[in-house]
């Protein structure tokens, strides 16, 4: 689990300079990296989903501080939510975030940013399974 965590890590920052790219640009290069890229990175978000899943909320929040703008940068991002299984892994990712107990301001704030997050994206990957 640690070698993978590094793993993840590593390509945590590439993705995150990645959306930063794709977020900042809305030319038909970037959009053309975006579709060639997919398949990479939903690879890396179902992976992410693994990891978040197995850490409670002040581990993630400890080993990826910038989770909420890596995961933000993907709900904005049409070209990735136009693929139902890219909206799918983004609803599980956030799902992970809420902490059913908060125990302090910083949950409670996570919670009520990833809820608002997860209310905008549309219908279909809220229902898929």
């Amino acid at each position: 689990m640690a070698q993978d965590l590094v793993a993840l890590s590593s390509d945590y920052r590439f993705w995150m300079q990645k959306l930063s790219v794709w977020n900042q640009a809305s030319t038909l290069e970037t959009q053309q990296d975006t579709c060639l890229h997919l398949p990479r990175f939903q690879e890396f978000l179902r992976r992410m989903y693994e990891a978040l899943k197995e850490m409670d909320s002040s581990t993630v929040t400890e080993r990826f501080p910038t989770i909420g703008q890596l995961l933000a940068k993907i709900c904005w991002n049409p070209f990735i939510l136009a693929y139902d299984e890219s909206q799918k892994i983004l609803i599980w990712c956030l799902c992970c975030l809420i902490n059913k107990d908060p125990q302090n301001s910083g949950e409670s704030k996570l919670n009520s940013w990833t809820r608002t997050e997860a209310s905008g994206l549309p219908r279909s990957a809220e229902q898929s399974d």
